[in-house]
C-alpha cells in the first residue's frame, strides 16, 4: 500500500528539528560542502528518487532521477504570521510524464518536478496545509486544483508539456497570494520548503534539475 502524499507533508515537518533559515538566501547554500545537513530525504515505502549534485554549465545544481519511485528533499524554514513571502527557483526537466492525463486523480498524481511550501501543521496528516508548484504533462499552465488526496494541498501548474523541456526556467511566486487564492485566508505560519520528483503512481521515469531555491519572507514581528 502506497503512503498518501499528505503523509509526506506531515513527515517532512516532523522529521527534522527547526534549523535557522536565512530569509532570502539560497536554501541549497550554493551546494557548498555540508549543504545536506539542513536537508532531509523522505521516502514512502517505494523505491527512492535519486538526488545528487552535478554541474550544469559549470554551475552546481541538484539532479533528481525517478524510476517508479518517490522521495522528496525538504528543509525546515519556519516563519510565523508572514506578511510577505516570495519563493523563487530555477528548474529544468528532461521531459514531462507524457500521456499522464489523470493528474487530478490519485492514479496520476505524479509530476516531473514539484516544489513544495508547507504551512500549518496538524497531527492529522490530511489537515496539514501545503502548496505544490508543479511541472505538469497535461494540465495547462495556471491551473489550480486540490490534491486528489486532500483539499488542504493545493496544486498550482507553473509549467506544462514538453515545449519548454530541456531548458532552465526561473520562477517566482507570491506564496501568500497563492495561499489566499486556494484557502481563502492568510496563513499563520510557513514551516518548510521541499523539492520532489515522483513517478510511483504511474510507474514512469522522470528527470529534473533544481537550483537557486530562495524564500524571501517578512514575519509580522519584523514590520514597523
Amino acid at each position: 500500500m502506497r503512503m498518501p502524499r499528505p503523509a509526506f507533508v506531515l513527515l517532512l515537518c516532523c522529521a527534522l528539528p527547526a534549523v535557522a533559515c536565512m530569509r532570502g538566501a539560497d536554501l541549497f547554500d550554493g551546494f557548498s560542502e555540508g549543504w545536506r545537513v539542513h536537508w532531509r530525504e523522505q521516502s514512502f515505502l517505494t523505491k527512492p528518487t535519486r538526488y545528487e549534485v552535478v554541474r550544469d554549465g559549470g554551475v552546481p545544481v541538484l539532479h533528481a532521477t525517478a524510476r517508479d519511485s518517490n522521495a522528496g528533499l525538504h528543509r525546515v524554514c519556519e516563519v510565523n504570521t508572514p506578511t510577505r513571502a516570495l519563493l523563487s527557483w530555477r528548474w529544468k526537466i528532461a521531459a514531462p510524464l507524457n500521456g499522464n492525463t489523470r493528474e487530478r486523480e490519485r492514479a496520476g498524481d505524479d509530476f516531473a518536478a514539484r516544489v513544495f511550501v508547507v504551512f500549518e501543521q496538524s497531527v492529522i496528516p490530511l489537515r496539514t496545509r501545503a502548496i505544490n508548484y508543479v511541472w505538469a504533462a497535461h494540465e495547462p499552465v495556471g491551473a489550480l486544483f486540490p490534491n486528489p488526496y486532500t483539499k488542504n494541498v493545493a496544486m498550482f501548474v507553473v509549467r506544462s508539456g514538453s515545449a519548454e523541456a530541456g531548458r532552465w526556467h526561473h520562477e517566482e511566486r507570491d506564496v501568500l497570494a497563492d495561499y489566499r487564492r486556494h484557502f481563502g485566508e492568510m496563513p499563520t505560519r510557513i514551516t518548510a520548503v521541499a523539492v520532489l520528483v515522483d513517478t510511483d503512481n504511474t510507474g514512469r521515469e522522470a528527470e529534473a534539475w533544481f537550483a537557486d531555491l530562495k524564500l524571501a519572507t517578512v514575519p509580522t514581528a519584523s514590520m514597523p
